[in-house]
């Protein structure tokens, strides 16, 4: 019986394991068959994965249109903290600040985040300090989310407190969120294809919301075998 049972469980792995698999292709297969899109007309200066200086010159690039206070958001940061190992030196992300939040983003009539407007101009006003204003508020998610005094302390602890009242970084943030309006629309409910967050445009293909990982992680793993078969010189195998 302890056999039987160890030999089903194999069984079942294997047989989850196939159907991930299969899912996984059909992700990809989807993905390659998504229509082309443009690169916004600004993208970010604000990468939180950098292999290369050029923008279109890693095999995967990525503008990331993201919350800093939205759940799915923190979803696909934890999800591209591993990819960024999986895919070290091969992976460009742009965060494209796009805060649903009425106070800043009236490309969309989302009002959904109190203090996404605030946390954003934080984060841009200096630039050496933006990974690391992004990484606490995605680590400490529900206090920046659900605590208004933990987001009034923030700026101070960064030294960036003038960041609420710049100009220079009310206009960087305003900048990338109107870029939301130079896609075609998703959903008859919103004027513009930028509607939601997060929104990857993952190689000229979009991608709104959040996939498993294993489908991301396989999406990825194509692009660079992609690259390998254009890359390719020559054929060579023997057969015996």
């Amino acid at each position: 019986l302890v056999v039987g049972a160890y030999g089903f469980a194999l069984y079942t792995n294997a047989r989850q394991d196939a159907q991930a698999g299969g899912i996984a292709a059909r992700a990809v297969k989807e993905f390659y068959n998504l229509e082309v899109v443009d690169w916004p007309s600004f993208i970010s200066p604000f990468w939180t994965a950098k292999a290369t200086e050029d923008f279109e010159d890693a095999p995967i690039r990525i503008v990331e249109y993201g919350d800093l206070l939205c759940s799915d958001c923190l979803y696909l940061h934890e999800q591209l903290k591993q990819l960024k190992k999986d895919f070290e030196g091969q992976i460009n992300i742009a965060f494209q600040l796009f805060p649903l939040e009425g106070k800043c983003n009236d490309v969309v009539e989302k009002d959904l985040h109190p203090g996404a407007c605030d946390m954003s101009y934080a984060a841009v006003y200096d630039p050496d300090k933006f990974n690391a204003i992004h990484d606490e508020i995605f680590g400490n998610f529900t206090q920046a989310r659900r605590n208004e005094e933990w987001r009034a302390a923030l700026p101070g602890r960064f030294g960036v407190e003038a960041a609420l009242t710049d100009p220079a970084a009310h206009e960087l943030v305003n900048r990338m969120i109107q870029t939301g309006r130079e896609y075609e629309k998703t959903d008859e409910r919103f004027a513009h294809g930028i509607r939601s967050t997060p929104t990857m445009i993952v190689n000229n293909r979009m991608i709104i919301g959040t996939l498993p990982y294993e489908q991301l992680h396989a999406i990825f793993q194509a692009l660079i075998d992609e690259q390998d078969a254009d890359n390719r010189r020559f054929i060579e195998n023997w057969v015996e």
